[in-house]
């Protein structure tokens, strides 16, 4: 192990800043990305120590970092008070396995959970987190992230929890079904902090390999958020302002029901809107929202990688995990918004295969054609 380098100073975020954040993240992540309730947690877990965010340019080339995350089902998590030491040890674990010291924490995906998680290892380990991920969403499967279309190797990968911590060595090809094996064997209570994606500054700031600003982007919708509630505008306009167009709102209405059932590390389900102008819109998940279809169309409204993302018309931020935390009656609007930096054969490839799997077999189409008529009005 070399000595330990330390990264320059980047920006302090206040713990008003923090909740931006964890909104901002929320609705970025499509449904997924961990429970609010997670993110919560973790503001808790980080209490008054302080979160240092830096650009991922600043990141020397013979630097390294790693992702840190919470990989399992979000609906286990959202019902149980978790430890988020543990990804710490699953973080210094691989920097031990790779023999380089990591002064830096990198997240995988944008989300409740996956947003704050490698703040928790920031300040256990007394290091800055990067402006950066792998998606500016959260997504369903480790392949679906730049860090998997770049090539970089996401082994070898450690999964830690209070009592057990497993090293796994495969094909990216594998890693995640090999991941959720060992996750939906019963050693691991359905979720475990892990650390995967090993890479230097060079590799990190190498075009296409990182999505960067995420953290940023979600600070800044989490604080339009905010200034809107505060100042009585429409909030979902407030959002959708501050997020890549053109966007759509795909629907306004109630929830008239819901499932969800977890297997094999994932949480499947559907999410039924009674739309406002009484249409049926039908969300299909796994972990994360995939598509969205209307009873009056026989297309798509959207589907990923593109957002499908939740706001109540008052503000409240929600993700799938978090559906039985709205009251009854409750009036969300449901936002599209285009993802074209995911755009490149291999993610949309995996998207495709994930749709398959929940019974969609036709080819992606961009939300902007997909909702070309709002576009046009």
């Amino acid at each position: 192990m070399s000595d330990k380098p330390k990264i320059a100073a980047g920006t302090v975020l206040s713990v008003q800043q923090l909740n931006y954040i964890l909104n901002g993240a929320t609705i970025m992540g499509s449904g997924g990305g961990g429970p609010y309730s997670v993110g919560q947690q973790v503001l808790q877990y980080i209490g008054t120590r302080p979160v240092n965010l830096v650009p991922a340019s600043i990141v020397p080339d013979n630097y390294y970092t790693a992702v840190s995350a919470f990989v399992g089902s979000p609906d286990a998590a959202a019902n149980q008070v978790l430890d988020f030491s543990v990804a710490a040890t699953a973080f210094n674990a691989l920097s031990k396995t790779v023999g380089f010291y990591f002064p830096c924490v990198l997240p995988g995906e944008v989300g409740a959970g996956n947003s704050l998680i490698p703040m928790a290892v920031a300040v256990d380990n007394n290091i800055p987190v990067i402006d950066a991920a792998g998606a500016p969403r959260a997504i369903p499967g480790f392949l679906m992230v730049s860090y998997a279309a770049a090539g970089i190797p996401a082994s070898p990968m450690i999964l830690a929890d209070k009592n057990n911590q497993v090293t796994l060595n495969c094909a990216n090809a594998i890693a995640d079904p090999v991941t959720r094996g060992v996750i939906s064997g019963g050693v691991f209570p359905e979720d475990a902090g892990i650390a995967f994606w090993a890479m230097n500054g060079k590799t990190l700031n190498t075009p296409g390999v990182a999505v960067t600003g995420t953290t940023t982007l979600a600070l800044t919708i989490g604080q339009a958020l905010a200034n809107a509630i505060g100042s009585g505008q429409d909030p979902v306009l407030a959002v959708m302002q501050t997020m890549e167009k053109p966007n759509f709102v795909l629907c306004t209405g109630t929830i008239k029901n819901s499932s969800e059932a977890t297997s094999g590390g994932f949480d499947f389900g559907t999410v039924v809107i009674a739309a406002d102008d009484g249409s049926e819109v039908t969300i299909y998940n796994q972990n994360e929202n995939l598509i969205a279809f209307s009873n009056r169309s026989y297309v798509p409204l959207a589907m990923g990688p593109d957002l499908i993302c939740y706001l109540t018309t008052k503000g409240q931020v929600f993700s799938n995990a978090d559906l039985d935390t709205l009251a009854p009656g409750t009036k969300v609007a449901v936002i599209g918004v285009p993802a074209r930096i995911m755009r490149v054969p291999f993610i949309l490839n995996q998207f495709a295969i994930a749709l398959a799997g929940i019974g969609y077999a036709g080819s992606y189409v961009p939300i902007e054609k997909l909702n070309a008529q709002q576009i046009a009005a």
